[in-house]
């Protein structure tokens, strides 16, 4: 029976630039991005800024959804990556601290299907928007989404976790996981705090490290 899991984050690590950032610096006042300064700061928390920052939002949802399509993209290799899990029979699952719409209809839009997604809910009133943040358990009171708490259910069950991230929210679940890639300001705090980690530009980096390293752990299903 295989014993691995890999979870991943969506924005900027499966989709470029950052989904809600790039909404953000589209239809939200500039003051947006202070906010995202104050969480590395340590002035506030990121539960705090991802609810203020997407109330900032004035857009309706098909402009917001046009531009979604036009200005974000899925990172190179992603969907030969997630086709290596399925031969593999390795579970592959989006833990997210943005908004499941914007992840719905990037992966719809790459042709890329059934997989589980746990992310944020919303509430659009016109170009009004609501944060409905993801009711799942929480280990800690400071990032929106507890990615921890799925890492700690999984490994809780056996499993051990491959986590693939590249921000803030990835940090917590960088410490926690059994086998890390990392890139972006992910990549530079796991250096900074010697957490060992797999570098990685493209799907096609982890796939190839992956099929390396775990050779003797994950093998091809039996036919």
């Amino acid at each position: 029976m295989n014993k691995w899991i890999i979870c991943s984050d969506f924005d900027g690590t499966i989709c470029l630039p950052d989904s809600s950032d790039y909404l953000l610096s589209q239809f939200a006042p500039p003051e947006w991005n202070e906010l995202d300064k104050a969480v590395w700061a340590g002035r506030i928390t990121e539960r705090e800024c991802y609810a203020r920052q997407i109330a900032m939002l004035r857009v309706t949802w098909p402009e917001a959804r046009a531009a979604l399509l036009k200005g974000v993209k899925i990172r190179d290799g992603f969907q030969e990556f997630v086709e290596w899990t399925r031969r593999r029979n390795v579970p592959l699952v989006i833990l997210s601290s943005g908004l499941r719409v914007l992840i719905d209809e990037l992966l719809a839009h790459a042709g890329i299907s059934h997989l589980q997604v746990e992310a944020h809910g919303i509430r659009i009133a016109g170009d009004r928007w609501t944060l409905v943040p993801h009711p799942g358990a929480r280990l800690e009171e400071h990032c929106s989404h507890c990615k921890c708490a799925h890492l700690a259910a999984y490994q809780e069950r056996g499993l051990r976790v491959i986590y693939i991230g590249d921000s803030f929210t990835d940090l917590c679940p960088s410490r926690r996981a059994d086998m890390l890639f990392a890139t972006f300001r992910l990549a530079e705090a796991c250096q900074r705090q010697n957490v060992p980690f797999f570098s990685f530009e493209t799907f096609q980096d982890v796939k190839r490290t992956l099929d390396a390293v775990l050779t003797t752990t994950i093998q091809e299903p039996k036919q």
